[in-house]
């Protein structure tokens, strides 16, 4: 179903009204935001490693898969991810006062009973079982989709607190199965792996979108704008909010490096066919990763702007990113930073430029 905007006389004055008041809330302290209370209302979802049951080209695809669907659902209101791996504060705290035993890491958990029970004895509100049950390759135009399965199952509402046992029959509270899907690459014939992890950020995209309510837009879907003057007022006021996001385009960034906070290795740039890769050795350091920044630049470092599909996307465990959006006979000049939980951001490294020419 198409979507269009509505032309009215108070579409003017109030898209520039939520300009203004998204420019106070830019200018007000974070800590100033009921942060604390927000997050106290979301349940605590222990979020288990994704279930790997194809048989992907890509060997790591069900922790990447893991780590987009940590992002995505940590992105809406209703949760508050806790992850259950080996190198979780909160799994390893629950090791060492014994209420998990060291060999329940060694474990894949599938099955409800054991993910119940685990969340319990983590103190967990909901615990999410997920699985990849398909990846769908096609050649020619070259394109990925990812098919993923999932249940969130409340903990309380399947666990027996006089027995200390789960119940016999567990009920879901919620379950999903959706679609990811990779853009379509024409004359593309470089590695599927990209391509695989586009998919698999897309589903979990969409079954965020699933769990708080809203069935996801299917792909082929697209919003057009309609062109009259309120599209020109809407336009206006995003424009002016991202140049107020973006004070200082120049690499002036308005959050300072830390100085303990230590920056990735950037390697030398590759050009394939449809994309430059960029690729990084991580930080030696015991500090919380939480992942990367990139930026280009297309006149020689004079302006910054983000890697397109690259905020957020960029996590602790990767090591490259392949840059899509690139024109023939265009300098692209890249950089790089580390984000840290208790420091922030690291200073920028640069990579180099290299002129696309596919």
């Amino acid at each position: 179903m198409m979507t269009s905007i509505r032309s009215s006389r108070l579409v003017g004055p109030v898209s520039v009204g939520l300009a203004m008041i998204m420019t106070l809330v830019l200018m007000i302290p974070a800590g100033s935001l009921p942060t604390a209370e927000a997050a106290a209302r979301r349940s605590r979802l222990l979020l288990f490693p994704v279930l790997d049951r194809t048989e992907a080209p890509v060997e790591d695809v069900a922790a990447r898969a893991t780590a987009y669907f940590q992002v995505a659902l940590n992105e809406i209101d209703m949760f508050q991810v806790m992850e259950f791996s080996r190198t979780s504060p909160l799994v390893m705290r629950a090791v060492e006062e014994g209420r998990i035993r060291a060999v329940d890491l060694e474990i894949e958990v599938a099955d409800p009973a054991t993910a119940i029970e685990l969340g319990h004895a983590l103190d967990a509100d909901k615990v999410g079982l997920i699985a990849i049950d398909g990846l769908d390759i096609d050649d020619d135009p070259m394109r990925v989709e990812a098919l993923i399965n999932g249940q969130i199952f409340d903990v309380d509402d399947n666990f027996d607190p006089e027995t200390l046992e789960v119940v016999e029959d567990p009920r879901p509270t919620s379950t999903f199965g959706v679609a990811g899907r990779s853009r379509v690459r024409e004359g593309y014939d470089s590695n599927e792996a990209p391509l695989i992890r586009e998919a698999l950020r897309d589903a979990a995209q969409r079954a965020a979108s699933v769990l708080e309510g809203e069935p996801p837009v299917p792909v082929e879907e697209r919003v057009e704008p309609r062109r009259d003057g309120a599209w020109k007022w809407i336009a206006g006021a995003v424009l002016l909010t991202g140049l107020i996001v973006a004070l200082d385009s120049n690499g002036n960034d308005v959050e300072a490096p830390d100085p303990e906070a230590i920056a990735p290795r950037p390697l030398p740039l590759r050009q394939e066919t449809a994309a430059i890769r960029l690729r990084w050795e991580p930080p030696v350091t015991d500090l919380d990763l939480l992942g990367y920044d990139l930026q280009r630049s297309t006149d020689h470092g004079r302006t910054w702007n983000p890697v397109p599909d690259s905020p957020g996307n960029v996590l602790p465990g990767h090591t490259e990113f392949a840059d899509f959006n690139v024109e023939p006979g265009i300098s692209y000049a890249y950089r790089i930073r580390a984000q840290y939980a208790a420091r922030g951001p690291s200073a920028w490294v640069r990579f180099g430029a290299i002129e696309f020419r596919p």
